[in-house]
């Protein structure tokens, strides 16, 4: 049962309430910070190879393996936030996660079925915006049911 003081908290202030210790901020801070340069990285190497520059082969290849090199890195930082995450935090992530990896399964394998019944392809990016959004719906559901 809710009480009053529950009802008058902020969706902000649910969501820091479920953020763990300020170690665990920390941890999700350096996390957000490699996943946001991955994205830029990606995104500014995608822009360069599609501007039909002639770029020299190995600046071409380093173009390709930086943003795959950084996602390691953000990946690493999350395997550490998550390790060193409170109990609750963790629980939090890993069903987002898990709902995150479902619907992505889900999506693809029924738009392969679309696709045979005549659907245009379905693109790499497409694939990931469900992942992501589902992975975030499930954090916020976890938050707010553990709140």
């Amino acid at each position: 049962m809710m009480t009053i003081e529950t009802r008058q908290r902020s969706f902000w202030q649910i969501i820091k309430d479920c953020s763990g210790t300020e170690t665990d901020r920390r941890n999700q801070y350096r996390f957000i910070a490699w996943t946001f340069a991955w994205a830029l990285s990606y995104v500014a190497a995608s822009w360069s190879l599609k501007a039909d520059w002639e770029l020299a082969t190995p600046l071409t290849w380093f173009l390709v393996a930086a943003p795959s090199a950084i996602a390691v890195v953000a990946v690493w930082a999350y395997l550490r936030f998550l390790r060193m995450a409170d109990e609750l935090l963790r629980k939090i992530q890993l069903e987002g996660l898990a709902l995150g990896f479902a619907v992505g399964v889900m999506f693809i394998t029924g738009y392969q079925l679309a696709e045979a019944a005549g659907a245009s392809q379905l693109q790499t990016d497409h694939i990931i915006l469900v992942m992501i959004f589902s992975w975030m719906a499930g954090q916020f559901h976890g938050m707010w049911r553990y709140r």
